[in-house]
């Protein structure tokens, strides 16, 4: 295959796409791949981080013209710039990629490319687990928003099997918070299953709001063990909330399981949390709220 240089690879990748000729868009992408990882190579980070974004740029373009095998390849890619980038330290680029590769997952969930928003999906699993217990707090929360973008749009596009992709990424991120005793990062994730989980019933997604209710479930009894009483307490409400829900769309399996989650909560072992009052509660949740704009902001 022939290899572009960095303007000929850009100025192609955007033809190519727009006249929707995969093997064009193929050959200009993989060139801009391994620019990338060249200048990573030789710690050239705002080179490196140039041609990221142009990758991202083409990518979103082809997940729009419904080019789901050049978006794949670009997810993939951009999976090994993360790999390369975090190996170096270079926590820029990593941040560029991985929010690069979540974007990706929306765009093809929205345009209803089921395997590319599942391939989307794992790979940001993937590049969490590089670092699970290093993740400051901007990025975990960045991560499932991005986790949720996914879900909310397979929602809306009728892709169940994608919704419990994102499901299970959000919650293993909500697992890891709790047991490492990270609070707001803990509620911040349970409010993002709570709002897949409501258009997940909406959607009458039964297994998807099972599976929602289980990770709240599984968050929930790590933030007891952790004594994360404001996360557990959100468990109990975003759980009742999703039993509610379930029962009023007349689901078989998801209400059942909402209530048997719920009742967990209300053994002896559970019952000494020492809540606050409710109004700090939500007060509390209002300010993860605004937290979260801020970075989705930034996404």
């Amino acid at each position: 295959m022939i290899t572009l240089n960095e303007a000929e690879a850009v100025e192609v990748s955007i033809s190519a796409v727009e006249e929707g000729d995969e093997s064009r868009a193929f050959q200009a992408l993989d060139s801009l791949t391994g620019i990338a990882a060249d200048f990573l190579s030789k710690n050239e980070e705002a080179d490196a981080e140039r041609v990221i974004q142009s990758i991202k740029t083409a990518a979103q373009a082809a997940a729009e013209k419904e080019m789901e095998l050049v978006t794949i390849n670009s997810v993939l890619s951009l999976g090994k710039l993360a790999r390369a980038a975090a190996d170096k330290g270079f926590e820029s680029i990593l941040g560029k990629a991985f929010i690069a590769v979540g974007k990706l997952g929306e765009a093809s969930a929205a345009n209803s490319l089921e395997a590319g928003s599942k391939v989307a999906a794992t790979t940001l699993v993937e590049i969490w687990n590089f670092f699970p217990e290093q993740w400051d707090q901007e990025k975990i929360i960045a991560f499932s928003l991005l986790f949720k973008e996914i879900g909310n749009s397979a929602a809306k596009n009728s892709m169940e099997e994608v919704v419990l992709s994102a499901v299970t990424g959000l919650g293993e991120i909500g697992k890891k918070a709790a047991a490492r005793k990270l609070e707001l990062e803990t509620v911040s994730s349970l409010i993002l299953l709570e709002d897949i989980g409501k258009l997940v019933a909406e959607s009458y997604f039964d297994e998807a709001l099972s599976s929602t209710a289980l990770s709240i479930e599984e968050i929930g009894k790590l933030s007891v063990k952790n004594g994360l009483n404001d996360a557990v307490l959100q468990c109990q409400w975003a759980l009742e909330t999703l039993r509610v829900k379930a029962e009023e769309k007349l689901l078989h399996n998801s209400p059942i399981v909402a209530e048997m989650a719920l009742d967990s909560f209300t053994d002896d072992s559970f019952t000494d949390t020492g809540y606050a009052d409710s109004e700090e509660k939500m007060e509390n949740i209002q300010e993860i709220k605004a937290i979260q704009e801020k970075i989705q902001s930034t996404l």
